[in-house]
């Protein structure tokens, strides 16, 4: 890369190439895009997670109609050995230990309705989220289909732009040949090659790629 004049470079630059050309994928296919976009897109995969976990909660809310059973046990030990009875009473030495257990049982009879109140929440929650997947699939569908149109009209205006080349070319050839044959002037070869010559369009360069608007899907 050429600097302006009166900048002069560093020493510790680094110097990099840049191609300004970029290979066309002419092959894109609706289908494919479609077919696979539900799998890729990150927002799409977060609601899909949102709804397995509505799901999860929904059957918590279930098992709290159900008796729940809880085990309990405890292990105690102490020990006192005393060299000097400062009382009568209290024994020099003394050790207790044993094991604690028992069972405990919850039975659910009446809780305000509240159970049922939940399980309707959790239910409602599950739907929500698919109506909130569904719009979202809907809205990256529509985005797809337009980008998708628009590439096509992008690959035909290059199409006619290559073609648009080659015929510029070629009468630049043709009016070369005729000035040989002293049947033309200059001016009007050099209008020819100014043609030929006309700056295009990056994006409908031959060899270029064709781009699509930056959206995520």
């Amino acid at each position: 890369m050429n600097l302006p004049a009166g900048i002069k470079e560093s020493p510790d630059a680094i110097t990099y190439d840049v191609d300004d050309l970029i290979p066309v994928n002419a092959a894109l296919s609706l289908g494919d895009i479609q077919n696979n976009f539900e799998s890729a897109n990150p927002a799409l995969l977060i609601t899909k997670k949102n709804i397995d976990i509505a799901g999860l909660t929904l059957k918590e809310r279930k098992a709290e109609r159900f008796p729940t059973l809880s085990f309990n046990s405890a292990y105690n030990f102490s020990r006192t050995n005393n060299n000097v009875a400062l009382n009568p009473a209290l024994p020099i030495f003394n050790q207790n230990k044993g094991l604690n257990y028992g069972l405990t049982a919850s039975i659910p009879i009446l809780n305000g309705f509240n159970t049922r109140r939940l399980i309707k929440q959790a239910e409602l929650n599950i739907r929500i989220q698919r109506l909130f997947y569904e719009s979202q699939k809907s809205q990256l569908n529509l985005a797809i289909v337009n980008a998708f149109l628009e590439y096509e009209q992008q690959k035909k205006a290059l199409a006619l732009e290559e073609e648009n080349i080659v015929l510029a070319r070629e009468n630049v050839n043709i009016v070369f040949q005729v000035y040989k044959l002293n049947s033309n002037t200059l001016i009007q070869l050099k209008e020819a090659e100014k043609v030929c010559r006309m700056p295009i369009p990056v994006s409908l360069l031959p060899d270029t790629i064709l781009k699509l608007p930056k959206r995520s899907y």
